[in-house]
């Protein structure tokens, strides 16, 4: 039997969190409360909800900066991954998150494939389809990871191949890796992941904040 995490943006009406969970259809066997950390309201509001809640299933807090968009999608994703590796199915109810909250659990689900909840008109929830994401390949995934592990830039194409090839001595194969290299930076570029700044000779290849989304959920 699948387990159902539900992760809900907490704002300042603790009724409309219980409700719509009901109204979601699904069971609930967790729950994440996503807050931002300065917002003294939804802090007495997910001590309501945790009030209702606590005594029936596992519930946790998730801090984050809401007006720090990409932050907080990354926040929320490695919440995501997490139960995702524990084979748990999970569930994003934004029906009393404000328009910050909104957009990075629409951007979290989007990456994660997860579904998108909202209360709409007189209070219904309703799912708000997710469009499918665009998959990034093994190779892919490992360099943005290569890149992220650096600190989230790294100075040439040639440090790039010797991080995940280590050093090549044979110019043929070298050529081979470097032109394999450029096309998957291309891709990675065309995609937002990446951008790319040429100094001098080189080229200095940077993750963008989706770029570090991508590695929290598949790196």
């Amino acid at each position: 039997m699948d387990r159902f995490v539900h992760v809900m943006p907490v704002g300042m009406d603790s009724d409309r969190i219980v409700q719509t969970i009901k109204a979601s259809g699904h069971p609930v066997h967790k729950a994440y409360l996503v807050l931002d950390k300065s917002d003294a309201d939804a802090e007495k509001t997910a001590g309501k909800v945790e009030e209702i809640l606590k005594p029936l299933i596992d519930i946790s807090r998730v801090y984050v900066d809401k007006k720090d968009i990409y932050k907080t999608v990354t926040d929320i994703l490695r919440v995501i991954r997490k139960e995702v590796n524990d084979n748990n199915v999970v569930i994003i109810n934004s029906s009393d998150a404000d328009r910050y909250l909104t957009v990075a659990c629409y951007i979290a689900a989007h990456i994660s494939g997860s579904k998108f909840y909202i209360s709409l008109n007189k209070g219904k929830l309703q799912e708000v389809p997710v469009p499918p994401l665009k998959k990034i390949n093994d190779e892919k995934v490992s360099i943005i990871k290569a890149i992220d592990d650096e600190g989230g830039e790294v100075d040439s194409i040639n440090r790039l191949i010797d991080i995940l090839e280590g050093k090549v001595e044979d110019q043929k194969k070298y050529m081979a890796q470097r032109a394999r290299m450029s096309y998957h930076l291309n891709g990675l570029e065309e995609d937002g992941i990446v951008i790319t700044k040429r100094e001098g000779k080189n080229v200095r290849i940077i993750l963008t904040e989706l770029g570090k989304a991508y590695v929290v959920m598949f790196g």
